[in-house]
């Protein structure tokens, strides 16, 4: 895997707040950066105006200017740049394949008036071979903690893995979340579920010490804080990531359907965070 990471720019003040932050992540990590511009180019009759010429230009405009962001934001930092004749997504996510990770902004200068998340962002995330981060907008440059959600499965060492490797390379300090629910109250003519929420959140405490305890003793640097939140977990990372420098969650966890890209809680974060989100791919 290439030292690299990816961006998607199109002209729009949202990848351009994407090439700021990925600058900065790719100057902390001592990676490049490599900025890519696509476009589809449209049947000579319906160009409405708009020669090839003119369309390849556009591109490049958008790459000169990104990579103006960049510099601004990280100077020195190697900076490669492409423009590929191609849908977005498609060249996104061919281009990834050899890069370490890909940042998109939150929404492009298509799409629907009112839509939270772009159809670019959201099918980057579900679809790519690496970890994906969708900012939603200016972040502040600070070194604040890394937010991570933990489902307790085997798939969370992916995930513990990316947020470590973040946190280590910034304010050195995790927040680790385990959200549980209580359990869905029965059908009429159903016995009531007994439980107690004191055992509950027990057993979350302990399920959650045990995944984290490698990532502890791999990086000892980073100062690990635990939170059980009896909560749905948008609600809980959401509200822990809201200071954030970035919230780690993976793509889908085990008990969601295998035929979603995305699980409920990375879709729910993807519309609702204010702070850049990782989506980490499910292997």
């Amino acid at each position: 895997m290439e030292r690299t990471v990816l961006v998607g720019v199109d002209g729009s003040a949202e990848a351009l707040e994407a090439v700021a932050w990925a600058a900065r992540e790719a100057h902390r990590r001592q990676y490049r950066l490599a900025l890519v511009s696509a476009y589809v180019m449209p049947p000579a009759e319906a160009a409405f105006g708009w020669p090839p010429d003119a369309i390849r230009e556009d591109a490049r405009a958008v790459v000169r200017a990104a990579r103006d962001r960049a510099l601004e934001t990280a100077p020195g930092l190697e900076v490669t740049d492409s423009v590929i004749v191609d849908s977005p997504v498609s060249a996104l996510l061919r281009q990834a394949r050899e890069a370490a990770m890909l940042v998109v902004g939150l929404r492009g200068r298509g799409g629907f008036p009112g839509l939270r998340i772009g159809s670019v962002a959201y099918r980057a995330a579900a679809h790519a071979p690496v970890p994906t981060v969708v900012v939603p907008g200016p972040v502040p440059e600070e070194d604040t903690e890394v937010v991570v959600g933990v489902s307790g499965t085997r798939r969370s060492d992916h995930v513990l893995a990316e947020a470590f490797e973040a946190a280590t390379l910034g304010g050195k300090r995790l927040r680790a979340v385990r959200a549980w629910a209580e359990p869905i109250l029965p059908s009429p003519g159903m016995r009531p579920l007994l439980y107690e929420p004191e055992a509950v959140e027990a057993v979350q405490a302990r399920e959650l010490a045990e995944a984290l305890q490698p990532w502890e003793e791999r990086y000892p640097d980073v100062t690990v804080v635990r939170d059980v939140v009896e909560a749905p977990p948008v609600v809980a990372l959401g509200e822990a990531g809201a200071t954030a420098r970035l919230v780690v969650v993976g793509a889908r966890s085990s008990r969601g359907i295998t035929r979603l890209a995305l699980g409920r809680v990375a879709h729910g974060l993807l519309h609702t965070a204010t702070r850049p989100v990782m989506v980490v791919p499910v292997r």
